[in-house]
């Protein structure tokens, strides 16, 4: 067998298996299934919200506002009269899905960025690095905050600021795995064979880049709603009245003994973060390298 069918047979065949036994075990990590419920239910909660959700998360009710918990109102009202548990099921629609996009889109901006500073080197790879390293030279938090600000509150605006602030992290983690990867044996016979260079990246160098980057995705996606959160807090993220539980847990700070409207929102957070944290870590554990 030649080099040309080694690249195209042995070492895909390698990697469908070692693909198979790390879904398998991570099927077996009760953490990472733990996780994955939490964030499956509360997926499956956004989803049938308007049949599940008691009131609309929308409508006021004077006359009713600030009750606490009661059979009548699972989670209380807030100042208006909304029913607290309503605005918390859709507010799984905005804050879910946040971690996602955010994560997709700067794993997607970071990689390209970094792969084709990694493989192309050079003066571009210079300038490229020198980018990230201003970017990251800034605390996230920070930075968002000044971008978010600029743009002025809404919760794309906020996508956008936190996109801005995490794609240098995916571009500097796949440069390292494309230098890596580069140079070794079957990338320099795809060389030798006159495979052109653009194939070479994305049939022999990306594919075997991946892995890290979903661990590191799979970690930071309730990062991602964490720090959402955070911005809709101090009001540069959703606006009222916008059912987001951060911006729910901002309104509810004015009202100091009413604790059911910071409360459950708290809790909503904290569960999703979890969720995503278990599950990054059976990833992480899982695709380990040296676990290989």
């Amino acid at each position: 067998m030649d080099i040309a069918d080694l690249t195209k047979t042995d070492l895909p065949r390698k990697s469908m298996s070692v693909n198979r036994r790390r879904l398998l075990a991570l099927s077996h990590n009760p953490m990472a299934m733990l996780g994955l419920i939490i964030i499956l239910a509360w997926a499956v909660a956004a989803i049938i919200a308007p049949f599940t959700s008691l009131r609309d998360p929308l409508a006021q009710a004077i006359t009713d506002r600030l009750k606490m918990p009661s059979a009548s109102y699972w989670f209380g009202t807030d100042e208006l009269g909304r029913d607290v548990f309503s605005r918390v099921i859709y507010g799984a629609r905005i804050s879910l899905p946040i971690g996602f996009v955010v994560i997709i889109f700067a794993m997607i901006m970071g990689s390209i960025v970094g792969a084709s500073a990694g493989y192309i080197g050079g003066t571009y790879d210079l300038l490229i690095m020198r980018l990230v390293d201003i970017t990251l030279a800034f605390p996230s938090i920070v930075l968002a905050l000044a971008i978010a600000a600029v743009l002025g509150p809404s919760i794309t605006n906020a996508l956008i600021a936190m996109v801005l602030v995490w794609w240098p992290e995916y571009a500097r983690l796949m440069r390292s795995q494309v230098l890596s990867v580069k140079n070794n044996e079957y990338v320099l016979s795809a060389i030798t064979l006159g495979v052109p260079r653009s194939r070479i990246l994305l049939r022999h160098i990306l594919p075997n880049t991946f892995a890290p980057l979903l661990v590191k995705a799979s970690l930071d996606a309730g990062s991602a709603i964490l720090n959402i959160a955070a911005l809709s807090f101090i009001g540069l993220g959703a606006v009222p009245p916008t059912p987001e539980w951060g911006a729910m847990i901002s309104t509810g700070r004015y009202q100091f003994y009413s604790w059911w409207l910071t409360t459950f929102p708290g809790l909503a957070i904290l569960s999703v973060v979890l969720g995503y944290n278990f599950f990054g870590e059976g990833v992480r554990d899982t695709f380990d390298p040296r676990r290989s």
